[in-house]
């Protein structure tokens, strides 16, 4: 029995199992609730194991398809089946052929269909009468048309369901093992020459129970619609059988009247549905009932072997499949059979982000609120004590990443290379030392119970712990309850439109191509239409930026294209970058360029992008990675350069002390700051000084100096004589900012703490948390924002300015506000 919990199918044809043997397995089949197909042909089974069957068969709710070819079944067998399908709505397949079943035994299950719902596949001996597989064959077409029915009305309804679908983001420091363990958790074999992850890799699996393996979902060919209306029909039979089933106790909850518009010829067919079911003789004798004689013209390609199958397309519901129909197909036996299957399965989303600290400032863009973390990291690291601090800091960066952006997500802890840490004593003492660095303060992170460890460790190469991490997994994604949020079949109509244009673009205008589809649907409430592209992209399905109206306005509809782009860019240029490709076509100095300075050619990034995108969309990217702050314009030389801060390789450091001017100190150490806020608040005082060099037509040349700029500090002139110089203290976790002329010391200041809302209501989800501290010019003594404020501090107060003024100038530059309007704003 605990076998048969964790898979799906079966098949033990030809084992000569016996009455015995075919016992064990139906009692296994009495408490199971994921197996789906059971073959048990030629295996020596009787009456008294049929009566088995038909015992477990009148409480199992899940098996769909039965084999039981071949085997010694007789009539009294048949007989025990039968009285098994008057009350079963699970099975829909049942093959009985060449058993010892006669017309006495058919005559059983002609009967039992008349109070059976879902059988739509019989097959019984070819010496049974005619009559009688007549009988069967008008059942069968009567359950394949009624299921049909509701089918199609169920995609004319607005009835809710859950997507069950959630999304799981593998994270943490370069080499610890993300993609080896992606890998091993679907199933394939440790491939030490594998290349690390570039940017992020998405990959999907759908799994049926918590210890099951993951295998790949129909769904990723798209027609969610038509799969959501037959898993709904399947809820609704196995609700009242299993009615504490997480994700079907909420079907039904809500079901009205919808506007979803369906192709003309669908409609036609609900229409033809309802006058044959009007019209039908339901009592008629097989002789003369004119539905038996219709069925017998049926041409069926077994039915000398008595194989009941009857093709929909001889039968007065047959559906045209149209070309273009995205919305509804013709509803198909494996459709059902596969919602039968699927009805409690739960669809993964695995994003395997790149673990090289130059992706960290992308990774922000693509973290999401929900979904389960694996942050993994190598337990032979924490063990060696010259590695020990590199890989603390590794981890803490990405336990307070997960707390910032995805605060109530569940986070499992990972260590990698079990089989070299070998000793349980060595397990406990990595336990440890995780223990002691993240205390109290990660309440979100998923125990080991088994082991008492706050972490599960595992070997990729030896598939040592995988099982248990898969099963652990599934369960912290199951125990989110957003996965299970009802959503109306109309949203699945909608994610199927959307999907249907991947063909042709990689993403669409919410303002003109999302709400012509909405319309196009039946959502033309754009509220509702946003609230969706809010759930798909939480669940992986897309990424919609909403932080602006213009990037709100951006629709990516293949998530792995845009990750794919922006990594030619932002990546190592020593590891990812082939730079004999780069001399050949004379871009060399480019190259070194943008991974030196962090400054990019236009030819460099056409270059780069062109296998990805056509030569129109470069500037869409650059507009995409301006918005988010991923580079700025570079408008100090003749060429066309642009900025790209996490490229900045030159590690020149300005000892704080080198500073002129006081010193202003934003510090993040109560809280966290993130790799990436940095690089984002040079984008934008770089992006400031250009426009203010820009605006003046006197002198362009010369308005403000040429930016210096290195990874953790620069020096950018705000404007003519405002020489500012900013330095990033990873340790300390703090930003100091000095400025050279005391004149311009209160604005600037007010300026960067915009800057910083922008990039943390923007970007950082609003988690960030920081404290100002500003020095006392004749002391040198650092006091706390509201303190200097108070006491009008000089030079970042002046006597005239009003505390309400410097706080709402403040905020009011910074959220909800286009870039480029904010950048005029300051």
């Amino acid at each position: 029995a605990k076998v048969l919990t964790s898979i799906i199918m079966i098949i033990l044809s030809t084992n000569d199992i016996g009455n015995g043997g075919v016992k064990s397995i139906a009692d296994a089949l009495k408490g199971n609730t994921s197996l789906t197909s059971l073959n048990l042909s030629t295996n020596e089974i009787g009456n008294g194991g049929a009566k088995s069957l038909a015992d477990a068969l009148k409480v199992n709710t899940t098996l769909a398809s039965l084999n039981l070819k071949e085997n010694q079944i007789g009539n009294e067998g048949a007989t025990f089946l039968a009285n098994a399908l008057k009350v079963n709505t699970s099975l829909a397949s049942l093959n009985l052929r060449y058993t010892q079943i006669s017309d006495e035994g058919a005559k059983s299950l002609a009967d039992a269909l008349e109070a059976n719902t879902s059988l739509t596949e019989l097959s019984v001996p070819a010496n049974v009468h005619s009559g009688i597989i007549g009988k069967i064959k008008a059942r069968i077409l009567s359950t394949r048309r009624t299921q049909k029915r509701k089918f199609l009305e169920a995609l004319k309804s607005d009835e809710k369901a859950p997507l069950n679908r959630s999304r799981l983001m593998f994270v943490g420091q370069g080499k610890a093992g993300k993609s080896a363990t992606v890998r091993s958790l679907l199933g394939k074999g440790f491939n030490p020459d594998w290349d690390s992850t570039i940017g992020a890799d998405i990959s999907e699996r759908m799994t049926s129970s918590a210890t099951s393996k993951w295998r790949n979902p129909d769904d990723l060919k798209g027609d969610f619609t038509s799969r959501f209306a037959a898993r709904l029909m399947v809820a609704h039979s196995n609700t009242r059988n299993r009615p504490n089933a997480k994700a079907t106790a909420q079907v039904g909850k809500t079901k009205e009247k919808t506007n979803l518009v369906l192709p003309s010829h669908i409609n036609k067919m609900l229409n033809e549905e309802a006058i044959n079911d009007s019209t039908k003789t339901t009592n008629a004798t097989v002789s003369n009932d004119p539905e038996s004689a219709r069925i017998r013209n049926v041409q069926h390609n077994e039915s000398s072997s008595g194989r009941i199958r009857p093709s929909l397309k001889n039968t007065s519901v047959q559906v045209k499949q149209e070309p273009n129909d995205e919305i509804v197909r013709e509803f198909e036996e494996k459709l059902f059979l596969d919602a039968k299957r699927d009805v409690n399965s739960l669809t993964l989303s695995l994003w395997d982000f790149g673990g090289q600290q130059v992706f960290y400032a992308m990774h922000h863009i693509f973290l999401t609120q929900s979904g389960v973390y694996i942050l993994l990291f190598d337990m032979r690291e924490l063990l060696e004590p010259t590695k020990r601090e590199e890989a603390s800091k590794y981890l803490l960066f990405w336990l307070r990443s997960v707390k910032l952006h995805a605060p109530k997500a569940s986070l499992i802890l990972t260590g990698t290379f079990l089989a070299d840490v070998g000793e349980r004593e060595n397990l406990r003492t990595v336990d440890i030392i995780l223990r002691e660095l993240i205390k109290a303060t990660f309440s979100q992170i998923v125990p080991n119970i088994d082991e008492s460890f706050i972490y599960f460790p595992i070997d990729n190469k030896e598939g040592l712990g995988i099982d248990k991490l898969r099963g652990i997994v599934e369960e912290s994604a199951r125990n989110d309850d957003g996965v299970f949020e009802n959503v109306s079949i109309r949203w699945m109509a909608f994610l199927d439109k959307i999907y249907s244009e991947r063909d042709k673009v990689s993403y669409l205008t919410l303002s003109r191509d999302i709400r012509d589809i909405g319309l196009e649907v039946g959502i033309s409430n754009s509220i509702e239409q946003e609230a969706a592209l809010a759930l798909f992209h939480e669940r992986g399905l897309l990424i919609h930026l909403t932080s602006t109206l213009v990037l709100k306005n951006i629709v990516v509809i293949k998530p792995q294209w845009l990750i794919v782009v922006l990594s030619k860019v932002i990546c190592d240029g020593n590891l990812h970058i082939d730079k004999d490709q780069f001399k050949h076509v004379g871009l060399e100095e480019d190259l070194k360029a943008t991974f030196e300075k962090g400054l990019a050619s236009r030819d460099f990034l056409e270059y780069v992008w062109k296998g990805e995108c056509e030569l129109e969309q470069v500037d869409f990217f650059l507009d995409l990675m301006e918005r988010t702050m991923l580079l700025s314009r570079w408008n100090f030389s003749e060429n066309e350069l642009y900025l790209i801060p996490s490229l900045l390789t030159d590690h020149s450091f300005v000892e704080k002390e080198n500073f002129k001017g006081p010193r202003c100190v934003i510090d993040f150490s109560n809280s966290f700051l993130p790799n990436g806020v940095f690089q984002r608040l040079l984008c934008l005082c770089v992006a400031h000084s250009i426009r203010v060099k820009a605006n003046d037509d006197d002198a362009p040349n010369e308005l403000v100096m040429e930016p210096s700029l290195h990874k953790r500090c620069a020096t950018i002139e705000f404007e003519p004589g405002c020489i500012t110089h900013l330095l990033e203290d990873e340790y300390a976790q703090s930003i100091t900012i000095s400025v050279e002329n005391d004149e311009f010391a209160g604005k600037c200041i007010r300026v960067v703490q915009a800057m910083l809302r922008k990039v943390n209501h923007d970007v950082m989800g609003s988690g960030l948390h920081w404290d100002i501290y500003l020095e006392n010019g004749v002391t040198k003594e650092l006091m706390c924002f509201r303190e200097a404020q108070k006491e009008k501090l000089p030079p970042w107060f002046s006597t005239t300015e009003s505390e309400h003024l410097i706080e709402t100038s403040v905020i009011s530059l910074a959220e909800n506000v286009d870039l480029l309007r904010f950048l005029e704003s300051l």
